[in-house]
């Protein structure tokens, strides 16, 4: 069962009401327990002055009665009418008693019991009847007779009113064993109730921390760590609540930080090595600019003074008449020609640098792509040190077309070829398949060849940069092909599982029209892969 804060804070609520209400049960059970005993002692205490009274009219009538024996009154009426005032006065006092006695609050402690009392109370009654009913008699035949049985009723009224008194005596003496008793129990219960409370206090306070409290710090110690920059932190609370979900909701957004920072830091260095490029480029192609014009003036002397003198050489000799198909004279004219022939390629080499280092785009249209990988496959056949090796070539649809320059997707064709072909060793073999559709067209070159380690993919299109095993080459041809694929908005991926499992070159170039700033929005694409 998933707990939330929600339930948690109830539980902690509801156990700090069962405290206050412990507490409280507590408290008042005992103000009112004291307050029941305080009400039943002094509604006992009430009693007194009624069972004084009744004593002391009882006495009276008895005084009368002795006083009557002693000096008899021949006015006998006169008597019994005082006989009866005294009953009359002892059986109102009896009603207030009887009253009082009824109206006693009832509960367990037996200082509220009354049922003696009003034994007594009838029984008194019943004795003040039986003295009206003698005074109601007439006793002219038997008076001294009738004296006695009146007294004898007297005398009993006497004591059955003076047991009043020590019937509420006896109950006072039993009841102060028995509020003793009442206090320990309440002293007991105080104590359970107090050692309850701390307890139930104790787990609240214990439960507060473990819910509430420590998971809390754990999220703001680890938000501290998190926002110093440690962003491998992971903030766990234990708990399985409310906190654990925030908790779980932090860790996601760090790792997404983290993501992000990772992200932008391999941008930064993907942008920072094409910066390095582009700046090694730039300074290849200022170099290059240089060394062209500098060298294509003596070129052109070169190629001129070659040209003069193969034409001086027919002029000599057909003035001291030579014969001009004599084995000497054609070597010098097959050495002169092959001076301007040689000039004119270093020529045209140095104007290829020169169009290299130039900023701009050449002009680009839908091309067939198959001609061209075609094309190139022919020259490479006539190339004396490929000729021990094959070259395989699959298209999937001859109608693949490219937005791209023909000469320039030429050479990027030429090079990855000749890369492949020249890490295969004699009976290697070089794939090469085009595919495409309406978006674009995508160029595949694998060899089973030397293969490259992760070191080598990472310069791999860096300006001279060579891993060639015969240790030749200048290490531009990679940096030119990565360059002429940019600037056509295509990409170049090259993947390789390691030394001696061959490579694969994959180039996608755009179908359509495409902005040239689309390299810079998909710059990781042109990585290596």
């Amino acid at each position: 069962m998933r707990w939330t804060i929600r339930n948690k804070v109830i539980i902690c609520l509801a156990l700090l009401m069962t405290i206050i209400g412990t507490l409280a049960f507590s408290g008042f059970q005992g103000v009112y327990s004291y307050r029941r005993l305080a009400r039943s002692i002094s509604q006992r205490a009430e009693e007194i002055p009624l069972a004084e009274t009744l004593i002391g009219h009882t006495k009276q009538l008895r005084n009368s009665l002795e006083s009557y024996k002693s000096n008899p009154d021949p006015d006998r009426l006169k008597m019994v009418r005082q006989f009866e005032h005294q009953i009359q006065l002892i059986a109102s006092t009896m009603e207030a008693y009887e009253t009082e006695l009824h109206g006693a609050e009832s509960g367990d402690l037996s200082i509220n019991d009354t049922e003696r009392e009003l034994e007594v109370v009838h029984e008194i009654r019943t004795e003040l009847a039986n003295a009206k009913l003698l005074l109601a008699t007439p006793h002219d035949l038997q008076p001294h007779r009738s004296l006695e049985a009146f007294e004898t009723s007297i005398t009993v009224l006497t004591e059955k009113t003076a047991l009043i008194p020590s019937i509420l005596q006896q109950r006072l003496g039993s009841f102060v064993d028995e509020v003793r008793l009442e206090y320990r129990t309440w002293i007991v219960i105080t104590w359970i109730t107090t050692i309850t409370a701390t307890a139930l206090l104790v787990q609240l306070i214990r439960l507060g921390h473990a819910w509430i409290l420590k998971p809390f710090n754990k999220l703001i110690s680890g938000s501290r760590r998190v926002a110093q920059g440690d962003l491998e932190f992971q903030i766990t609370t234990d708990t399985d609540d409310d906190m654990a979900e925030l908790a779980d909701a932090m860790n996601n957004m760090t790792r997404n930080f983290r993501l992000i920072r990772n992200d932008l830091d391999e941008q930064v260095q993907v942008r920072t090595k094409e910066a390095i490029r582009s700046e090694q480029l730039a300074s290849v192609g200022f170099l290059a600019a240089g060394v062209s014009h500098e060298i294509n003036n003596p070129l052109a002397s070169i190629a001129m003074c070659a040209e003069s003198l193969e034409s001086r050489m027919l002029e000599m000799a057909k003035l001291v008449g030579m014969d001009v198909e004599e084995s000497d004279y054609q070597i010098i004219l097959k050495y002169l020609q092959r001076i301007q022939q040689e000039a004119f390629r270093c020529k045209g080499i140095t104007e290829s640098l020169l169009d290299f280092s130039r900023v701009g785009e050449s002009q680009r249209q839908q091309t067939l792509i198959q001609p061209i990988i075609e094309d190139t496959l022919e020259l490479i056949k006539h190339v004396g040190k490929y000729k021990d090796k094959t070259v395989e070539f699959e298209c999937e649809q001859s109608s693949t077309k490219a937005v791209v320059h023909a000469h320039e997707i030429k050479q990027v064709v030429l090079n990855l070829i000749t890369n492949a072909l020249d890490s295969l060793d004699d009976s290697g073999i070089v794939r090469v398949k085009l595919s495409g559709d309406d978006r674009q067209c995508q160029i595949t070159i694998t060899d089973d060849g030397c293969g490259m380690s992760s070191e080598v993919l990472q310069q791999l299109f860096q300006p001279f940069f060579t891993r060639r095993r015969d240790g030749r080459g200048t290490g531009l041809g990679l940096s030119i092909t990565y360059r002429i694929v940019s600037e056509h908005g295509g990409t170049i991926t090259v993947s390789s599982d390691g030394p001696g499992t061959g490579s694969q070159f994959i180039v996608t170039l755009p179908a359509q029209e495409c902005n040239q700033e689309h390299n810079l929005d998909d710059g990781k694409q042109n990585q290596v892969a």
